[in-house]
């Protein structure tokens, strides 16, 4: 079973947090800590580990593999563990590919978003016009803080972005229905240098692909 037939909304909330990784920050919080760190962020390349908990606080699965971001609107989740899926967002449309269906879904990245701006995700807006920036309290030993987002229609609660010291070490998302999702990242790199190609997706010979397909 892959991450996105266990927790249907996995692009979804994996859109919300490319958005906010690659948003930049208004001038009313461009000197606070964690706007300033996603306004200087070009690009982010680390190792992450998926824990989806449920409603009660237990976990539902756990996943790994390696994440790609660039600005403005591309991103790569390889997902390697218990399955594998690859994500890709190129700019202009979204990939999804089972390995384990043999199946590649393809969507236009804005209407992917829903109600998201694509602007938002190109990081063209500030974090701030997006969402309500609390202020960060510790917990677990980082220092976290909790965005709102703004739109009524959104199909998330919050999101807590976790640092050390300068480093960005955690992100959790709250969905609407008491579930919970924390990536753990290690070995983060930022503002590298990415190559283009990584987040260019050629679908496999022999899989089925469906969506908006050209």
């Amino acid at each position: 079973m892959t991450p996105a037939s266990l927790f249907p909304s996995l692009p979804s909330w994996l859109l919300r947090i490319a958005l906010v990784l690659l948003l930049g920050a208004g001038p009313a919080l461009a000197d606070t800590p964690v706007p300033r760190y996603f306004r200087e962020l070009a690009s982010l390349t680390a190792d992450f580990r998926q824990t989806v908990y449920d409603p009660k606080g237990q976990p539902a699965q756990v996943s790994s593999g390696q994440v790609w971001m660039q600005k403005p609107g591309r991103f790569r989740w390889d997902y390697r563990e218990p399955t594998r899926q690859i994500i890709v967002a190129d700019g202009s449309r979204l990939w999804i590919y089972d390995e384990g269906l043999e199946q590649v879904t393809v969507r236009k990245l804005d209407a992917a978003l829903g109600a998201t701006p694509l602007a938002l995700l190109s990081g063209a807006a500030p974090i701030d016009e997006a969402f309500k920036v609390g202020a960060a309290r510790n917990r677990d030993g980082l220092s976290w803080t909790e965005l709102t987002p703004k739109a009524e229609a959104s199909d998330f609660r919050l999101l807590r972005v976790g640092f050390q010291g300068d480093r960005l070490a955690a992100i959790e998302l709250e969905d609407a229905f008491g579930g919970r999702t924390r990536l753990v990242f290690e070995h983060l790199q930022r503002n590298a240098a990415i190559d283009a190609e990584r987040f260019r997706f050629v679908p496999p010979k022999g899989v089925d692909v469906i969506g908006d397909v050209e």
